[in-house]
């Protein structure tokens, strides 16, 4: 199940990426973001229905900081990526150089707030990760 669920993963953030570079350049980012949001509230609430829940208001009431929290970092995500495509960010090397940065951010996130091992490994993972931003980067 594992194994399907990064499958998941990589085939929805392929879509994901081909639609952020795809969304027209004459439409307002924000009303982009608005459709993006409303065709996933559909498709999260007829999901709802097909997985084991509570009553609605039951479900809702276990909400906390993190949903709203992630709700935004979706929003600035989603925003940011429109923007780099926009700016001539490259589908090819964008979405890896973020994500190069964000497993960097997270491998400090990790250690210091949940005292996850920061070993000799990562370490030299972490340089392998920068060198390739550094090769990444350049045209």
């Amino acid at each position: 199940m594992f194994f399907f669920l990064i499958a998941v993963a990589v085939i929805a953030n392929v879509f994901y990426h081909v639609a952020s570079k795809s969304i027209p350049a004459e439409q307002n980012a924000f009303m982009g973001l608005v459709v993006n949001y409303a065709t996933a509230l559909i498709a999260s609430a007829i999901l709802l229905f097909f997985t084991p829940h509570e009553k609605i208001l039951a479900e809702a009431s276990k909400t906390n900081w993190a949903c709203i929290l992630m709700g935004l970092s979706i929003t600035g995500v989603e925003a940011a990526f429109v923007m780099i495509y926009r700016a001539g960010g490259e589908l090819s090397t964008a979405s890896l150089i973020v994500n190069i940065l964000i497993a960097l951010a997270m491998l400090f996130v990790g250690g210091i707030f949940y005292r996850e091992q920061i070993t000799l490994q990562k370490i030299f993972g972490v340089m392998l990760c920068i060198a390739g931003v550094v090769l990444l980067s350049r045209n």
